[in-house]
């Protein structure tokens, strides 16, 4: 039989690992919350936003500058950002773009043309930023910190259209284009080594959003005007001015001129999808035209001089599809420019739509299907 004294130290050595046990999981647990919450697993947008907060004020002299040099209109000149703290701007940067969550902005698209979209503005001065400060790590030769900004500014340009519509589609493009014109000036200075990896983490990026998908997203904001039109129908069409000046000239008061609206809308939408999975210049050809045919006189029983509910769900698509296909060039150009380096000749450039020119200081691909150029070095 054990003592008194031997039971004790048992019951008390059996606290003790029940208590260390407890702890190793409950600091278990608290780890794993942790690691729940960090911002690998945040949603990208409110990593974007608290970004926002960081920027530091600029005069509109200076962002002119900044837009100036990412555009590649002027030179870097280290001044440019010698008073600009952007330190906790590109921290919160870095933790959007490293996160493995999508990226979600919650925008009310049913809202249609009304959307508010108050990321895509953020977005851009986000890619600016980027740009500026990688070119002022490559003009201190720090090719590597130059490479993560670039990385940082192809992310940004895919967030802007994680919510897709016609306007994010835009920028996403002019976004992706400025990036690679500045890769492009600096590219073939690079050593092989530099080139290989930017090339292979370009290859780990997601593909940009393709312009079919948004104009999918035309349909959201159509079907839930559709709904409010059946809820409040004078208060609907008044949501998108559907409303003549003159009480006595107003035809759209009349539901069955707006249900025509609609069907024409709807047939046009589901021309422009089919229009939209073409390629290439047949693509092109086939928009130009559809936005003819919508342009002509898209009426309700020659009622109205055109559809304007058409009008307003499709702006011009031909600029949106040069613009797409000028982007994949780019990334054409720029892929050829990362293999062959200095040494690249018009025979690496074989089955490529563009064609090289040797300049001084550099180098120029032009397309031979579209009104694109893209120069590396200067």
């Amino acid at each position: 039989m054990n003592s008194p004294t031997i039971t004790h130290i048992t019951f008390m050595n059996s606290s003790i690992k029940s208590s260390i046990l407890a702890i190793f999981c409950c600091v278990s647990s608290l780890a794993a919350a942790a690691d729940a919450l960090s911002s690998r697993n945040t949603n990208p947008a409110l990593l974007y936003w608290q970004a926002a907060a960081e920027l530091p004020p600029l005069s509109d002299a200076q962002a002119k500058q900044l837009r100036e040099v990412a555009g590649g209109k002027v030179d870097f000149k280290a001044e440019l950002i010698e008073e600009l703290n952007f330190e906790w701007t590109v921290k919160f940067l870095r933790k959007a773009v490293a996160s493995e969550a999508p990226c979600e902005w919650g925008l009310a698209l049913e809202e249609g043309i009304e959307a508010p979209t108050p990321h895509l503005a953020k977005m851009r001065e986000f890619s600016t930023m980027a740009l500026v400060l990688a070119e002022a790590k490559f003009a201190k030769g720090e090719t590597t910190a130059g490479i993560d900004l670039l990385l940082m500014a192809h992310h940004i340009a895919r967030d802007a259209d994680a919510a897709p519509s016609l306007i994010s589609n835009v920028i996403q493009n002019v976004l992706e284009r400025r990036t690679i014109a500045t890769a492009a000036r600096h590219c073939m200075s690079w050593d092989a080594a530099g080139r290989e990896d930017y090339a292979r983490r370009l290859t780990l990026l997601p593909d940009l959003n393709p312009l079919p998908n948004a104009f999918a997203t035309e349909l959201v904001w159509i079907g839930a005007w559709e709904k409010e039109l059946e809820e409040n129908f004078d208060q609907a069409r008044k949501k998108f001015g559907l409303v003549a000046s003159s009480e006595k000239s107003d035809p759209f008061r009349s539901p069955e001129l707006i249900k025509e609206m609609l069907e024409t809308y709807h047939k046009m939408h589901e021309r422009g999808m089919v229009i939209l999975a073409l390629e290439g210049e047949a693509r092109r050809l086939a928009v130009a035209e559809f936005e003819k045919d919508m342009e002509a006189d898209l009426t309700a029983k020659k009622r109205l001089p055109k559809n304007i509910l058409v009008a307003l769900a499709m702006p011009a698509l031909s600029n949106m599809v040069r613009g797409e296909d000028q982007s994949a060039i780019a990334q054409a150009m720029l892929k050829s420019a990362l293999v062959h380096g200095p040494e690249i000749s018009e025979k690496d450039l074989e089955g490529q739509p563009f064609k090289l020119v040797r300049k001084e200081g550099g180098w120029e691909l032009s397309s031979n299907e579209l009104e694109f150029v893209l120069e590396f070095g200067r």
